[in-house]
């Protein structure tokens, strides 16, 4: 039978290892934020904000995405994001595939801005244990930007045209 040090021990590993500590360990908020804004005449704010709330509700992963915050009149959708999308880190990095992130979304007439923040990227392993998280610095921060998130912006800007 286990001693109850080396058992409490293991519960706090447990703990510790699923907690917020893990993103104590990833490159600064300012490098895992990105935003576009675009201007077309084609979207309308009441029109293109109901567009954008289909498109975070059916695009992004539902089981962590959820919208917090919508007020159609000043055409503002906020929330939290899980997408999947794989990025090779490079030789020697364990890559991740999912993507958790904070977004702020604002439609008005002619024009349409959303910014992503927070950005928390990692791989689960078969029993949903967090395997590896970033982005650990500035390189592979860019990398999952340019692989995962401008493609992800570029769609939704189209689709609520």
């Amino acid at each position: 039978m286990m001693p109850k040090r080396v058992l409490l021990l293991f519960a706090f590993f447990l703990l510790f290892q699923n907690s917020m500590c893990l993103k104590l360990w990833i490159v600064s908020a300012k490098m895992r934020t990105t935003e576009d804004a675009r201007d077309n005449k084609s979207y309308q704010k009441t029109r293109s904000f109901l567009k954008a709330k289909q498109w975070l509700e059916y695009k992004l992963d539902p089981e962590l995405s959820k919208i917090e915050f919508e007020n159609q009149d000043m055409g503002e959708l906020r929330g939290i994001g899980l997408i999947k999308c794989y990025v090779p880190y490079g030789i020697g990095e364990v890559d991740a595939n999912e993507h958790e992130f904070e977004y702020i979304v604002k439609v008005k007439d002619g024009h349409a801005e959303m910014q992503i923040n927070k950005i928390f990227s990692f791989i689960r392993d078969p029993n949903d244990i967090i395997l590896n998280y970033g982005p650990k610095n500035e390189k592979v921060a860019k990398v999952t930007i340019r692989s995962c998130f401008r493609p992800l912006l570029d769609d939704f800007f189209e689709f609520i045209k």
